[in-house]
């Protein structure tokens, strides 16, 4: 009732002021809305939907990003799995590889020994060699010796010469 007395008030040709703390707030409050409402909605809707739209860019870069996160990551799964499958590839290949040098080792190591065996062979049948070329040196020198001593003891001067009669005889027989 109060408000309509205000009205009436100011409708007699006179303004006064109402002192009425609830009533004059309820009265100021009407036309600040009102006001709002009529010259603010344009900007406040504007204000709204500039925020809408900003909130809305961002909730679609924010996917974007997400996407973007999840496509990276089924990637780096995908290489992932493809670096393991090379890493176990390389390590298979290195195996084989590594059984073939061992071999190949091995191989060259019995070709060595078969060498070696062969040019130890070689050298003990030289040395058999030499030692047996010796051995029939000494065994003639000592012959000789021998023949000699018991030469120069079983033969007189007589005896040689008969001896060396009959030798030229001998060859002079022959030719």
């Amino acid at each position: 009732m109060g408000f309509f007395s205000y009205l009436a008030t100011a409708s007699e040709g006179g303004f006064h002021l109402n002192f009425d703390i609830f009533e004059a707030n309820l009265v100021n409050l009407a036309i600040i809305v009102g006001l709002l409402v009529v010259y603010g909605k344009k900007f406040i809707s504007n204000l709204l939907d500039e925020r809408k739209a900003k909130i809305v860019a961002d909730l679609e870069d924010a996917e974007a990003r997400a996407k973007a996160a999840q496509e990276s990551l089924t990637k780096a799964q995908k290489d992932l799995e493809q670096a393991q499958l090379q890493a176990t590839t390389i390590r298979d290949e290195a195996k084989v590889s590594a059984a073939k040098a061992k071999e190949q080792v091995l191989i060259k190591g019995r070709e060595e020994i078969e060498k070696l065996k062969a040019s130890a062979v070689k050298e003990l049948d030289t040395e058999q060699a030499k030692v047996m070329v010796e051995l029939k040196q000494r065994i003639t020198q000592l012959a000789l010796e021998k023949v000699e001593s018991q030469l120069r003891s079983d033969l007189d001067e007589s005896a040689q010469s008969r001896l060396i009669d009959r030798s030229i005889s001998q060859l002079g027989g022959r030719s």
